[in-house]
């Protein structure tokens, strides 16, 4: 009976922590944390866009070599990516985070050397460099994300990621576009103006980097903002000084059951089918465009691309919003559904306008899929996210790895169509692999 008050005070504190936690989504500092992405996404149209332009068009390498220069990058990835999930989980991610924009600066300045000397070896070294380094930028920022987020908003605040990596976009796509276009009508020989906006993204990387570095702080996590919120609802002495939410769920976690192995096995197989058909089409849409459709100006090529590349990242706080109120399962069944068949409307499309507005819906229902992937993937455990989003990287690049060389041998042997009939397979096979590990996972969740 003795014990009754402090029983009676540390429900109370559950339940006002609860509510407290109902009620807010965020820190507060995380909107300025989520800001900061503006300066490091401007490049990354042109970047995806300059990638096939000058393999295929102006070192006119075959799309086997364009697949290889794709897996080379990914390559860069697999290499980091055990290393980042380590040290996420151990030293400063904002210190990651600054050598992450550092490397893609560097990448940036490589392939833009790479093209003035004709060099698909330096072009391709600087490829490798941005898998490798890639990691330090991601992995600690989606860790970042998810501690300073509340987990029924989780997809929410993916999506206001994915919605400022497409306003630095958008941003960086009108500079790119207009440099490139206007410097392809009245100079196109100078090679210097033509690629310069990589210069020019590779300072505003540095300049993301050292401002995220300076500005956000690490330490404050949701939990420990929802415990400053209600500090006189327990005695001090009733909770420890670290308020983190126990990780243990209802089963213990010291005697993980079959079903959760299994569960993240099928995860483990359906991320890398899942990235490896991401990366067996997408290489090869400007192929696709010049060869199917008889589109060879670079500037379309550009405007066709640009509301895919855009618009679908803006829409992304909106589609994270629906992913947090609706079953993963039956998300993951739609998104893949829909993405299939878009995929095979593209291959069916007649003008340049119709590929376009296809390729947006394709890349918004890719959105609408790793918005719901990454809640799960923050929401395994809240101690190692840093390993979880570290392996997962580590797995999706594996499955990547592949995805470009066998997309670019069968764009070759088979036909300009190949690549994306296997995609339709491969996306339709892949809905029962995520049922199976969510349904799984569930009752494994930390939270």
């Amino acid at each position: 009976m003795i014990n009754a008050p402090k029983e009676e005070k540390l429900d109370n504190f559950k339940a006002n922590r609860q509510e407290g936690e109902n009620d807010v989504k965020m820190t507060p500092d995380f909107i300025p944390m989520i800001r900061i992405i503006f300066w490091n996404s401007m490049g990354f149209f042109f970047f995806s866009f300059l990638i096939p332009h000058v393999i295929n068009q102006l070192l006119e390498a075959s799309p086997t070599e364009l697949g290889v220069a794709f897996s080379i990058q990914m390559i860069g990835g697999l290499l980091s990516a055990p290393l980042v999930g380590y040290l996420t989980d151990r030293v400063s991610k904002k210190l990651l985070i600054l050598i992450g924009s550092f490397g893609r600066a560097t990448c940036y300045i490589l392939m833009y050397i790479g093209i003035l000397l004709s060099s698909l070896m330096l072009f391709t070294v600087g490829m490798f460099i941005l898998g490798f380094f890639v990691g330090f930028f991601w992995t600690p920022l989606d860790t970042l994300i998810s501690e300073k987020s509340n987990k029924t908003n989780r997809s929410f605040a993916f999506g206001k990621r994915g919605g400022m990596i497409g306003k630095g976009n958008l941003v960086g796509s009108i500079i790119s576009i207009t440099i490139f276009s206007l410097s392809n009508i009245f100079v196109p020989e100078n090679l210097f103006l033509v690629y310069s906006p990589l210069l020019l993204f590779a300072l505003s990387n540095i300049l993301g980097g050292f401002i995220f570095h300076f500005k956000v702080d690490e330490k404050l996590t949701f939990d420990k903002h929802i415990f400053n919120l209600f500090p006189s609802s327990v005695e001090t002495s009733i909770v420890s000084k670290e308020p983190v939410i126990s990780e243990a769920p209802l089963k213990s976690r010291n005697n993980l059951t079959i079903g959760f192995f299994i569960g993240f096995s099928v995860l483990v197989i359906a991320f890398m089918a899942s990235n490896f058909n991401q990366s067996l089409a997408f290489p090869f849409f400007q192929g696709y465009l010049n060869d199917e459709l008889n589109i060879v100006d670079p500037t379309l090529v550009m405007l066709i691309y640009f509301p895919s590349q855009i618009i679908s990242l803006l829409l992304a706080p909106k589609l994270g919003k629906i992913a947090d109120k609706i079953n993963p399962v039956l998300g993951m069944v739609f998104v893949s559904g829909l993405g299939a068949l878009v995929t095979g409307l593209i291959i069916n499309s007649t003008s340049g306008y119709m590929f376009g507005i296809l390729l947006l819906f394709d890349s918004t229902f890719a959105w609408g899929g790793n918005l719901i992937l990454q809640n799960i993937l923050s929401r395994i455990s809240k101690i190692h996210r840093g390993k979880i989003f570290g392996a997962a990287q580590w797995l999706s690049l594996f499955g990547a790895v592949l995805g470009p060389i066998i997309g670019g041998l069968a764009y070759e042997s088979i036909g300009t169509f190949a690549p994306f009939l296997i995609s339709i397979f491969i996306e339709l096979s892949v809905i029962p692999l995520y049922a199976i590990a969510i349904k799984a996972l569930k009752p494994y969740m930390a939270e």
